[in-house]
């Protein structure tokens, strides 16, 4: 009986011993593997918007970057990064990553606004407003939209398509109280002055900073 085993016993054995030589090889397989999946599952997007919403956009950022190296074309990172930069002060670099968003989806409303503001705060008031019209014309009921192209209106001095833009926007949503607020200095510009004070009064209501200051000085 014993040596009926024996063979099998060698051949257990020697099994054992070549899963001995073999097993490094596979270790380091396993260690490629998780590597790898942890790559593809970084999620270093997820952990930098939560930086962002602390106001941490210093960490934000180079959790975006960190992320976007592995997925250049991921829209909503590329848009996140663009408002760190915003918020770091680096409107440019925020602008890049607008337009590379706008590259990749045209339609992009964020991107759209965020780019908009870019322009108007360079002074470029007709680039904002065609982007706003853009805007509209995917969503016409936009109501940020509206405001932003009647504020670069108001700044370009076209005073009609402003107070249009302006109209809307309460039309869409009455309780936007700076709509009001910058609409009354249109009023007051061209001597309408109860409606100037009207829309003082209301913005007021709505809790626009210095629209009470504004009333006392233009009201009474």
């Amino acid at each position: 009986m014993s040596d009926s085993k024996a063979p099998a016993k060698n051949k257990l054995s020697t099994k054992f011993k070549s899963l001995r030589f073999i097993s490094p090889y596979f270790i380091g397989i396993a260690i490629f593997l998780t590597m790898y999946i942890r790559l593809c599952t970084n999620d270093s997007n997820i952990v930098g918007n939560e930086f962002f919403e602390q106001g941490d956009y210093q960490k934000a950022l180079k959790l975006y970057n960190e992320y976007l190296e592995l997925h250049p074309n991921d829209i909503k990172t590329l848009y996140n990064r663009g408002r760190c930069f915003d918020e770091l002060g680096h409107p440019s670099r925020a602008a890049k990553d607008y337009d590379q968003v706008l590259d990749r989806e045209p339609d992009n409303v964020k991107a759209l606004l965020s780019l908009s503001q870019y322009y108007y705060n360079e002074g470029k008031y007709q680039s904002a407003v065609n982007l706003c019209a853009a805007v509209t014309m995917i969503e016409k009921d936009n109501y940020l939209a509206h405001y932003f192209k009647a504020r670069a209106h108001h700044k370009n001095g076209d005073i009609r398509e402003a107070i249009e833009e302006y109209n809307t926007v309460v039309d869409l949503n009455p309780d936007f109280g700076f709509a009001y607020f910058h609409r009354s200095s249109l009023w007051l510009s061209i001597g309408l002055r109860p409606f100037g004070c009207y829309d003082l009064q209301t913005a007021d209501s709505l809790n626009v900073k210095g629209a009470r200051e504004a009333f006392y000085r233009y009201c009474r």
